[in-house]
């Protein structure tokens, strides 16, 4: 029993190790820069944050070794303050806390909120973990009194029987984590209570089942620090009377016999993202406040240093870091270590990727390069006179940050040399559809509130009803330009590595809509992708009524061409879900059954505020983790057809993508006992055009 105990176990962190190998891919060194940016507070005896420190009183070990400081920056919070401004987002845990617990929290977070008048010192976010997954409940805001209302009308949850508390947890940290990797500045993250319970490690010899556990707690493990680190996330939470030893499990994670679970429990993770993890118990309302107030203190005085990264020897090279001062009664704090990659390998792989180039799945070991809208920008502009096939080698490789827009799209894309680059650019661009707009392309006023959501949420609902069963019948080209990228998941030397999406093939489709319904006709070759079903209708509808009866996260404003969109977030638990996703068993191992059955699912509503016209569509499964289907998202864009000289709201661009496991039989993995698995990565970019009226009388005669 305890060996399929652990075996569950570890297919569902296995679940969570991949949902943050593909969130994001990480910099080889911990920024953009080739070094390892370090943010580090430094207490008194009291813990009291100190400032006023120069870059002579610290001194960084790297493995015992003193590494130069090539950067520094001091900041007090008040002559000299961090831009952007440190983040606080508070997360209420309804599921690892008890019902009195869960009082004190709430109490002791109101009042803190509070002090002051209400006016926070920095901009704060609250969140709440549910049965179902993260819930965040606001905006960042410095209006302490807005947000103690929102706390103050939270009720008590049921935690349902047989939750897997573990999974909900790692899965709701994981979640944002990957949401705050991309905003730029550093947050501290609060996590309101004990955290979450791990497995009791075995007492006797290790069976085969518990050695594959191992694996996985190590690589879950890794992936987990460098999220932090690379988004610049301080974990607080835990409790100073933890039923374990914690030095035991804050040594070095240098390999896989060095962990049991227990190294992802909170308080462990805290202290080695940089935090704090033995605060006091969650017995009293004042005891969350004064925790709160000091973890506040922090958010404004800290310092940032850097230092070369050393060239590593193999993949995930750990380095233990530590951070002394020359002042004695004072002591520094940042992240316990760090992983490495070896920088030698990478021109050797670019070589080979060009070799390579028109293969449809590849093996890249080359970490992508986060960039901004801004930057890519830069990047298209510099390849003016370069050949096609230099261009799609700087393109493919980056990882945009920020959505960017259809327009600016099509307009890039014009300026590059040839198809390979054009390529290379829409499978870059694609996969940023699922991603927040640049900043500054978000109008500053002040997000809808519930009325006003509940306002354009009916207007939606209108417009379904009246609009939607009064399309005519008609018919349009749908055209498909589909991508793969491979990527090896079950080896313990590749973790975040990047996954280069090549194109692989063009369809054509002719698309009936007739009374309601949606039939395509291929042209030619048919598509073995992500099939997603009802684009011109049904799928608005479905999501409008599972929304209505979900939760909405939060709302807020964008601008489109024709002004600003009311965009409204949501998430679908599977058993109020109507949502669902074909997906060919081939990402599971080959055979003809598709998956379809009901999916969990979030995602977003772009709405006119003005005529509810349902202007864009993102939807992003939630599988369950230990599923072989780990990713299936789709975005819509909507806009203004001619149809029969008339004008309608029809879909007018799409992107799909879907992420799944499949076995490599021809090589296998000793260490693991079995075949080597390979994560697929398929991609379709799609163009609806060529809107026409379909009456009976006429023939479609494909070109």
């Amino acid at each position: 029993m305890r060996n399929l105990r652990l075996a569950s176990v570890r297919r569902l962190l296995l679940g969570v190790g991949l949902v943050l190998a593909r969130g994001v891919c990480l910099a080889q060194s911990g920024g953009h820069d080739g070094r390892i940016h370090l943010d580090v507070v430094v207490t008194d005896a009291s813990g009291k944050p100190v400032p006023g420190l120069q870059s002579s009183d610290f001194t960084i070990f790297d493995e015992g070794t003193v590494r130069q400081i090539a950067t520094f920056a001091a900041f007090d919070g008040m002559a000299a303050k961090p831009d952007p401004p440190t983040q606080m987002i508070i997360v209420i845990d309804s599921v690892n806390n008890g019902f009195v617990e869960m009082g004190y929290a709430r109490k002791g977070l109101e009042s803190f909120l509070r002090e002051n008048g209400g006016k926070l010192a920095q901009p704060t976010t609250i969140a709440r973990l549910l049965p179902s997954g993260m819930q965040m409940l606001s905006e960042p805001t410095v209006d302490g009194n807005e947000l103690a209302s929102v706390v103050g009308e939270l009720s008590a949850t049921v935690r349902p029987r047989g939750l897997d508390a573990l999974q909900v947890s790692l899965n709701a940290l994981v979640t944002i984590a990957r949401k705050e990797a991309g905003v730029p500045g550093r947050k501290l993250l609060v996590w309101l209570g004990p955290g979450w319970p791990t497995p009791v490690p075995p007492q006797s010899a290790l069976t085969e089942v518990d050695l594959r556990n191992q694996r996985t707690y190590y690589a879950v493990a890794i992936q987990i620090a460098k999220l932090l680190h690379e988004g610049r996330l301080v974990l607080y939470g835990g409790y100073s009377a933890g039923d374990f030893y914690m030095r035991d499990f804050l040594k070095p994670v240098k390999k896989v016999s060095d962990v049991d679970a227990r190294i992802l429990r909170l308080n462990v993770l805290a202290i080695k993202s940089g935090g704090k993890g033995e605060l006091p118990e969650t017995n009293r309302d004042r005891v969350v406040m004064e925790a709160l107030e000091h973890v506040a203190a922090e958010a404004n005085s800290f310092y940032e240093l850097s230092f070369d990264a050393p060239m590593a020897q193999i993949a995930e090279e750990f380095h233990q870091l530590r951070v002394t001062l020359d002042r004695p009664g004072l002591s520094a704090r940042t992240i316990t270590g760090y992983y490495e990659q070896p920088a030698k390998a990478l021109p050797e792989i670019k070589k080979e990727a060009v070799a390579i180039q028109q293969e449809s799945a590849t093996e890249v070991r080359i970490a992508a390069r986060p960039v901004t809208v801004a930057q890519l920008m830069e990047v298209v502009h510099a390849a003016k006179g370069k050949r096609d096939g230099e261009v799609a080698g700087e393109i493919e490789h980056l990882q945009l940050t920020e959505r960017l827009s259809s327009p600016e799209f099509a307009a890039l894309s014009d300026e590059l040399p040839g198809v390979k680059s054009r390529a290379a650019l829409m499978g870059v661009v694609d996969t940023s559809v699922f991603l927040d707009p640049p900043k500054d392309e978000i109008p500053v006023r002040a997000a809808p509130d519930a009325g006003e959501q509940r306002r354009i949420a009916s207007l939606a609902v209108e417009y379904l009803k009246n609009v939607i069963p009064k399309l005519p019948n008609f018919y349009a080209r749908r055209f498909t330009r589909s991508f793969e990228g491979v990527t090896q998941t079950h080896d313990a030397n590749l973790h975040g590595e990047d996954t280069v999406l090549r194109p692989t093939g063009e369809f054509k489709a002719t698309v009936l809509y007739r009374d309601g319904k949606e039939v395509a006709r291929a042209e030619g070759a048919e598509e073995q992708r992500l099939i997603t079903r009802g684009t011109f209708g049904p799928i608005l509808s479905t999501v409008i009524l599972d929304a209505a009866h979900s939760s909405t996260d939060r709302a807020r404003w964008e601008q489109s061409p024709n002004g600003p969109i009311a965009v409204l977030r949501f998430r679908v638990p599977m058993e109020k879900s109507h949502y669902q996703v074909s997906f060919p068993s081939a990402m599971a191992g080959g055979g003809q059954i598709s998956l379809m059955v009901p999916t969990a699912y979030h995602g977003e509503i772009g709405i006119d505020p003005k005529s509810g016209t349902i202007l864009r569509l993102v939807l992003e499964a939630d599988p369950e983790l230990g599923s072989s289907m780990h990713r299936a998202d789709i975005m819509v864009e909507y806009g203004a057809v001619g149809i029969g000289g008339k004008l309608y709201t029809c879909p007018v661009r799409g992107v799909s993508i879907s992420v799944g496991d499949m076995p490599r039989p021809t090589r296998v993995s000793v260490a693991a006992g079995g075949p080597e698995m390979s994560e697929v990565t398929r991609l379709d970019d799609v163009v609806f055009s060529d809107y026409h009226v379909f009456r009976s009388e006429m023939r479609i005669v494909p070109e």
